[in-house]
């Protein structure tokens, strides 16, 4: 019950941390001035998207010359993660793959269905504001999905090319800085 009841906050502290972690290894490995905290995903619709009903759909906050933009936010912003000159926007979600909703399915498809309804809602904001976007979705248990698991791996790259260890040895740190805050 206190894995998946919403009230109790014990969800939102493990989410935050999760997310100050990751926030942190990625300043540890390339630099703490690459690292933004909750940056923005910019997503905005024209007027004739709006008169159709397609801008319904997200909450809006502002209009600018009939673009309407939201305050999406990711967890992490980090300049150069994937590529030199591209920032990569993170966005954790911790689920418990016991819960009813999920019961009868293998766990890897839910948190396959976890990243895909994340990527389907922010990727293509992200990608219209030339960043990447990349789903870190880990269950309650401390299994990563398979995107956090291929962001997991490049962070440790990142980590034994500075600090001149092995590439084993730092994917084995990463995995478990980050079970600790599951």
């Amino acid at each position: 019950m206190a894995l998946s009841c919403k009230k109790g906050g014990l969800v939102h502290i493990r989410h935050d941390d999760v997310a100050d972690e990751w926030r942190h290894l990625c300043g540890t490995a390339l630099s703490f001035g690459r690292v933004e905290r909750e940056p923005r995903i910019f997503s905005s619709v024209g007027r004739r998207a709006r008169e159709v009903g397609t801008a319904a759909d997200t909450p809006a906050t502002g209009d600018i010359d009939g673009m309407q933009t939201t305050e999406e936010r990711g967890d992490a912003g980090v300049h150069g993660f994937w590529q030199r000159q591209r920032t990569a926007i993170f966005d954790v979600r911790i689920t418990d793959t016991d819960a009813r909703s999920a019961r009868g399915r293998d766990y890897t498809k839910v948190l396959a269905a976890h990243e895909k309804e994340k990527k389907t809602k922010y990727l293509q904001s992200c990608l219209q504001m030339r960043k990447d976007f990349t789903p870190l979705v880990y269950s309650v248990d401390g299994i990563a999905g398979w995107e956090a698991h291929n962001a997991e791996r490049k962070l440790a790259s990142h980590l034994a090319a500075k600090w001149g260890r092995k590439y084993s040895e730092m994917v084995y740190y990463v995995r478990v800085r980050m079970a600790l805050r599951l």
